[in-house]
């Protein structure tokens, strides 16, 4: 007797249909350009790191991320690099450089962000993306000197 083969295994299927559903969270909602420059108080901008937007109302869609450049600069993206943000209401954090150097670098000093804003709950940034371009200046405090 013939068996039937259905070509797909049971993990296979249940990965495909997660994907599926993924993709299909962002169908029918737009997104809109968005991007900003991350800079202390004083101006100097905040050399790397990454900015998250995360929903107020998580129900309604999804967060955003951008990284940011030596130059402070950033651009979000949310289902595809460079593509920003779907419109509402968003809670920020933004994590700054690491201390020192990286693999690929001599170790130097940079300028770190107060870690209050590395939390949503504690940041205190909430920005509002609308249709059209959306650009904002994030500003954030240095980490206190030790005494």
């Amino acid at each position: 007797m013939p068996t039937t083969h259905t070509g797909m295994r049971p993990l296979g299927r249940i990965l495909l249909v997660a994907l599926l559903l993924a993709a299909a969270g962002g169908c029918g909602q737009k997104t809109y350009p968005v991007t900003g420059k991350v800079v202390f108080k004083d101006g100097a901008p905040v050399p790397a790191g990454i900015v998250v937007f995360s929903p107020v109302d998580p129900e309604s869609h999804t967060g955003a991320r951008g990284y940011i450049r030596p130059d402070g600069t950033f651009e979000l993206s949310t289902l595809r690099t460079g593509d920003g943000s779907f419109q509402g209401r968003f809670q920020v954090l933004v994590k700054g450089p690491s201390p020192g150097g990286g693999e690929d670098g001599p170790r130097r000093v940079v300028p770190q962000i107060d870690p209050r804003y590395t939390r949503f709950e504690t940041s205190g940034l909430e920005f509002e993306v609308k249709p059209g371009k959306n650009e904002y200046v994030i500003e954030v405090d240095r980490l206190a000197a030790r005494k």
